[in-house]
This record gives structure tokens, C-alpha cells and sequence, in this order.
């Protein structure tokens, strides 16, 4: 069933948003609050689903001159996004520990795609919205290069010469840590609260009708183009278990060598005990603003394990979901990992 089409963000590869209406319904609309019953959208082709003020701004990230050495990063959320991120950005500036400490990740090396998850200014506290670091696609265009930039975005909502310009990074991580982690955001973030359980999350989900999704499109998306010169692709679970193995391989990639000395440095600054109180990637500004929960049990950087799924899928939730990724990878050639002993 399709809904009305939203949005003047037509792009020119005729990409067009139409409001999924049983986002718009109960129990959806109750279980979403933050959407405020009027739903998410979802692109055709494609099938990406996110929220209408994206429909409506599509244009500026579709349009985007796209640098020869810009860097882009791509993921689906929650998969290492802000950990690939920091590691790139510090490679690509002569690891300047200095400057990633003084400057937050989110203006150094932005998220194309946050500024539209919601109206950030309708969730922030009374003057606090200009104390948030949000950075806005007219200011991205304008950064000095090399670019850092990344997004949870398809191929096709992207710029159509990206992979033929610039470097390209895709993450991925296994889909049943990923549900988890993204189930977690939305109880953290006001900008897309859910107040349902993880086996509602899950079933909406997997049906394509929360934020971001399909999980499958944007991985199997890239990874039909893995040949590609200009993509390299990570595991989260390889960056897991052994992350100097994947310094060196983002490194060689780019062209930027590292010492030996540095690549401790590295390892030790994304190390999860630093990492998760490093005020320049956790998100401490601007949840303080108002636009998530300031609570200690389930911060922006949360616990980053691999195979935490098992303390919370009941035995017949993760059969649904081991149906629904056999047939998804079915004749694909890839491969998750979903539980690592050393980590």
C-alpha cells in the first residue's frame, strides 16, 4: 500500500518518497511518539525508509560536489560508525590527537544524513540549540579538504559520481547486534523514541518500517560493488578482533601510512573505556540539550560487543530473524559473524 508523496526533494535519478501510512496509524503512531502521527516516508526505488524532513531536503546531499580527496563513510547505524569515523579522520590528519580532542566528531567529520532524523530544534532545551554541534550541508560544502564525511545513506541518494571520485569506507556489521544497538538508540534518542519492547522493534524492523531501513538494501548495496576500486569495506567483528589488522588496511587504502608508534596511539584513543567518555564523539552536548536521555545504562557509545544479541533474543525471536537473513543473503556470497570469544 502506498501513501501520498511528500517532500520537493525529487532527485534527479526520480527517487520518490511516499508516506507509509501505517506509520501514521496506531499502534505505530503511539509506540513513535516523536514522529507526531504523521510518519515516516519511504524511497522508491529502493524502499529506504526515514523521516519526512529528509523527503524534503534529499536534494542537498543528492547534489553535493563530491572532492577527489574527500573521504565518505558509509554504514548502516550502529555499526561502527563513529569508531571508523574517528580512526579515518585521524589517519587522514597525521593522527592530530590534539585537534580531535578539541573539535567534537560531528562538525570534524559530519553525518550528512543526522540533520534530517528529526527537527532537532523542536527537542532542544530552551536555548540550548546553538550550543549543539550540528553542521549544516551549505557548511559541509564549504569544509577544507580532505573531507571526512558520512552518512547512513544508499548509493542512490547519494551523489552519482561518489564511487568514481572519492574514497569510500563501508561498515558493516552483523544484523542481530545491529537490531539491538539501533533498538537501544531509539530508547536513548528523543529525536525517534520508541517506548514498545525489542520484539515489537524487531517485527517492525524487519518489515521495514523503522528509520534507516531495509537493513539488507544499504549492505547488499555495497556489497555488490566490493570489486570496486575506490570501496573498501570493514566488519565490525574483524575490527573487533583485531583492530590493528584494520588500521592498517583503512591506512593503505587512503594512502597514509602510519608508524608503528602511531597505530598504538590509535588503538589506545578508540579503546571502549576511553572511547565511550570521550566527550568529542559521545554525543554529551548535545544530549544535555535536550535531544536524548541523559542516562548512565545506555549511552551513544554503548558497549560495542559482538554476539550481545543472545541476552536479549528469545529463542523463537531469533528464528524469525535467522529466517529473514538466510533469505536476504541467499546467493550473495556474504557472510556474518555473529559471536567472537576474544574481544
Amino acid at each position: 500500500m502506498s501513501g501520498k508523496s511528500v517532500g520537493d526533494g525529487v532527485l534527479r535519478s526520480n527517487v520518490k518518497f511516499s508516506v507509509i501510512p501505517e506509520t501514521q496509524q496506531s499502534p505505530y503512531k503511539d509506540l513513535f511518539p516523536a514522529f507526531d502521527g504523521k510518519g515516516l516516508v519511504r524511497a522508491e526505488p529502493g524502499g529506504f525508509v526515514y523521516h519526512q524532513n529528509f523527503a524534503e531536503n534529499c536534494h542537498k546531499i543528492y547534489n553535493m560536489k563530491v572532492r577527489s580527496d574527500d573521504v565518505w563513510i558509509r554504514t548502516f547505524p550502529r555499526s561502527g560508525t563513529t569508531w571508523t569515523s574517528e580512526l579515518t579522520w585521524l589517519i587522514m590528519n597525521d593522527c592530530n590527537f590534539e585537534e580531535a580532542a578539541r573539535v567534537g566528531q560531528p562538525i570534524r567529520s559530519p553525518n550528512l544524513d543526522a540533520n534530517y532524523i528529526n527537527h532537532w530544534d523542536k527537542f532542544a532545551a530552551e536555548g540550548s540549540f546553538d550550543t549543539m554541534d550540528i553542521i549544516t550541508i551549505d557548511e559541509i560544502e564549504k569544509m577544507p579538504s580532505p573531507r571526512v564525511l558520512k552518512c547512513h545513506l544508499p548509493f542512490d541518494l547519494l551523489p552519482p559520481n561518489l564511487l568514481d571520485t572519492a574514497k569510500v569506507i563501508y561498515v558493516a556489521r552483523n544484523p542481530k547486534d545491529a537490531i539491538v544497538s539501533l533498538f537501544y538508540f531509539h530508547k536513548l534518542v528523543n529525536l525517534c523514541t520508541f517506548t514498545g519492547d525489542l520484539e515489537t522493534f524487531v517485527d517492525y524492523f524487519i518489515d521495514n518500517k523503522v528509520l534507516w531501513t531495509p537493513y539488507f538494501g544499504t549492505v547488499l548495496d555495497a556489497w555488490g560493488k566490493r570489486s570496486h576500486p575506490n570501496l573498501l569495506i570493514l566488519f565490525y567483528e574483524d575490527m573487533k578482533k583485531d583492530i590493528r589488522a584494520q588500521i592498517k588496511r583503512i591506512s593503505t587504502f587512503l594512502n597514509k601510512p602510519v608508524t608503528p608508534e602511531q597505530i598504538e596511539k590509535l588503538v589506545d584513543h578508540v579503546r571502549f573505556d576511553k572511547f565511550s567518555k570521550n566527550e568529542s564523539v559521545n554525543y554529551t552536548k548535545e544530549i544535555k540539550a535536550g535531544v536524548g536521555k541523559d542516562d548512565p545504562n545506555n549511552t551513544f557509545v554503548r558497549k560495542g560487543q559482538t554476539g550481545g544479541w543472545k541476552n536479549h533474543f528469545s529463542p523463537e525471536v531469533n528464528r524469525k530473524i535467522d529466517e529473514w537473513i538466510a533469505k536476504n543473503l541467499e546467493g550473495t556470497g556474504l557472510k556474518f559473524v555473529t559471536e567472537l570469544n576474544d574481544q
